[in-house]
């Protein structure tokens, strides 16, 4: 068993060295260039060719079935349109031989050959009418493709929205918007073509060559095997073509979201450039990107262009052996015009298709890749919680109790450790410590922003995992300092605590908030919009605003994370008295930098590196170094 463990290990242990040699290869090759690239965008290269290398590989099988799998009552139609294209392209074939047959009959008939005319009539009309059929049969399996490639990404989309239904709200919280708009959006966009025009098309595709070879072994077996010959030349190119390909296009893309970030930072720091003459350094840097970026792209192409070309060349070039054979045999007398004709016009009928073919591999590399970020959040483990119409009976008077919890996000890093403590109702509880240590987590944990990996957490005596999501909701108010407000009126942004609330309730809490006055002050009173996002408002003004909703809402617990994190002086004082309207028999849980807005807290505990360091009162916690030197940081003294 050691000797299995300990050759496991020096496998694991040359893995991770072949990688790193990778990764010291590829660092070397950029630092040729002597270039200034900074250590953030190296760190983004290895990391962009780490992620390439883990992620799994996935075949045309794979994806197909992942996507029928989305909506298998479309299978039968996605099959009735493989057919009907297949079916097309058979008719497709019979209008070559048929025209081949008619060029025959005029070639003899020109030598002095007589031939009945009504022959050639029946060939034209067959070909004509395999002609008509191919198009009949592909149009409506076209149709029916790009019907059910629809209904396929439309379920697609639903399927994902109905995913961030279940999935922790940490993961909405902790990525932007715009990436799960992207994934919903437009990664599902992406697969259009893959569905409508792949999935049908690239079976009938692949028919085309092998009906090709089929019927020239048919006709003659000599020539039918001449076709192979560039074979091994277009296998060899393409061998050398996707040479790393994977990782060669990680760093592509690194490269380009390198030129991007910078662009954008120039872009948006222009007037600061310019106030404080640092021109010629910002311009360096994105000068910098931009050839970062040409060396990435160059290095791919240049690694691309030989294999490209043989693959190319072969290609092109189907018939480099099956036109001279054919001619020799018919030379010979040992084929009919009509097999030199088809020997002549079906190879070069292969270039297309061929084409076709390799349009649809490149575009599968690019579908499996947009898949890898729709199956991510497809796969992402929903948080089992009791349905709606379950109620626990909470005992509004017990506080928070942490049991032993432990917590770690995706990565499996664990950045919670046996976190324990208890608050009580009508106390305030302040999480405090160095940027990084946890604080954040531990409220959105309470929250149910994610599940914790060990331990309990109780709310008023019940585990928050027996609690259904309806009704934590309706327990917890959670204001963060980046505090959203919606475009509507600030009446409707504080009734969003308390829908049914009475015009009187609206305006108490927003004078426990102290922001009944400058409402007052505003044109349109409550009535005034506050903006996209809250932007017609101060930092100050939309935070007092997001309390009074969180005093306005019936619920047990207040979690402030950052409550004053955008407010000047005055507005904090401010703040600091909506707080005080809080505390009321409810279990209020502070998560601060600014030490002086929790001095007056029941309980403190310092968090430092998902530990909990120590516990007490202001004074008390005065004696614990760390505590001390974050209270001398905020007063200026160090």
């Amino acid at each position: 068993m050691k000797m299995k463990k300990k050759r496991k290990g020096a496998q694991e242990g040359s893995i991770s060295h072949s990688k790193d040699m990778k990764n010291e290869n590829l660092i070397k090759e950029i630092e040729s260039l002597k270039l200034d690239v900074p250590g953030e965008i190296m760190e983004r290269i290895q990391s962009d060719v780490e992620r390439s290398e883990k992620q799994p590989k996935i075949s045309v099988g794979d994806l197909n079935r992942s996507l029928m799998s989305i909506a298998p009552e479309y299978k039968g139609r996605m099959r009735v349109s493989i057919f009907l294209a297949c079916v097309g392209e058979i008719f497709s074939f019979a209008t070559y031989l048929f025209s081949a047959y008619a060029a025959g009959w005029l070639i003899k008939q020109a030598v002095g050959n007589q031939l009945g005319f009504d022959v050639l009539i029946k060939y034209a009309l067959a070909a004509i009418v395999c002609l008509f059929l191919y198009f009949v049969l592909t149009g409506v399996s076209t149709t029916i493709s790009h019907r059910t490639s629809f209904a396929i990404l439309a379920k697609l989309r639903q399927k994902l929205f109905e995913k961030l239904k279940v999935i922790p709200i940490g993961y909405l919280v902790d990525n932007p918007m715009g990436k799960i708009k992207v994934i919903i959006m437009d990664r599902v966009a992406d697969m259009e073509d893959w569905v409508a025009h792949i999935m049908p098309e690239l079976p009938s595709r692949l028919l085309h060559p092998v009906l090709c070879i089929a019927i020239l072994f048919i006709l003659d077996w000599r020539i039918g095997l001449s076709i192979f010959v560039p074979l091994p030349i277009a296998f060899i190119g393409m061998g050398a073509m996707m040479y790393k390909y994977r990782s060669r296009m990680a760093v592509w893309i690194s490269s380009y979201v390198n030129v991007a970030d910078r662009s954008a930072e120039y872009v948006r720091g222009i007037p600061v450039i310019k106030a404080f003459v640092q021109d010629k350094e910002s311009y360096g840097k994105f000068a910098d990107a931009v050839k970062f970026y040409h060396f990435s792209t160059m290095q791919w192409w240049k690694q691309s262009w030989f294999g490209k070309a043989l693959m190319t060349a072969a290609m092109m070039t189907p018939q480099i052996v099956t036109m001279p054979l054919a001619f020799y045999l018919y030379g010979k007398g040992e084929i009919a015009v009509e097999v030199l004709i088809l020997a002549l016009i079906l190879p070069i009928s292969i270039l297309p298709q061929a084409f076709s073919i390799m349009m649809s591999f490149e575009l599968f590399q690019m579908a499996s890749n947009t898949w890898v970020s729709i199956q991510e959040l497809l796969d992402m483990k929903p948080q089992k919680r009791p349905g709606e119409e379950h109620r626990a009976n909470i005992d509004n008077g017990k506080g928070i109790e942490f049991k032993n919890v432990d917590f770690s996000y995706h990565d499996g890093k664990e950045v919670l450790h046996n976190i324990s403590f208890e608050t009580k109702a009508g106390e305030v509880t302040a999480l405090v410590g160095p940027s990084g240590g946890g604080k954040s987590t531990i409220a959105k944990l309470l929250a149910g922003f994610w599940d914790q990996a060990n331990g309990e957490i109780s709310l008023g005596g019940i585990d928050t995992r027996n609690i259904s999501f309806k009704q934590l909701a309706e327990e917890i108010s959670f204001v963060s300092q980046d505090n959203f407000l919606f475009d509507v009126s600030i009446r409707d942004n504080i009734r969003i605590g308390k829908p049914d609330a009475t015009e009187e309730e609206i305006i108490n809490a927003a004078k426990a908030a102290n922001c009944h006055d400058f409402i007052m002050g505003l044109p349109d009173g409550y009535d005034s919009k506050v903006g996209d996002a809250g932007g017609a408002l101060s930092g100050g003004e939309r935070q007092r605003i997001t309390l009074a909703r969180a005093i306005l809402k019936p619920a047990s617990t207040i979690i402030l994370d950052e409550a004053t994190a955008y407010a000047d002086p005055e507005n904090e004082a401010l703040i600091q008295e909506a707080i005080s309207h809080l505390v009321k028999g409810k279990n209020l849980i502070m998560i601060a930098h600014r030490l002086n807005t929790i001095k007056q807290a029941h309980q403190i505990i310092l968090i430092d590196k998902g530990r909990i360091v120590a516990r007490g009162n202001h004074e008390e916690m005065m004696e614990v170094p760390l505590y001390a030197s974050l209270w001398k940081q905020y007063l200026g003294e160090e």
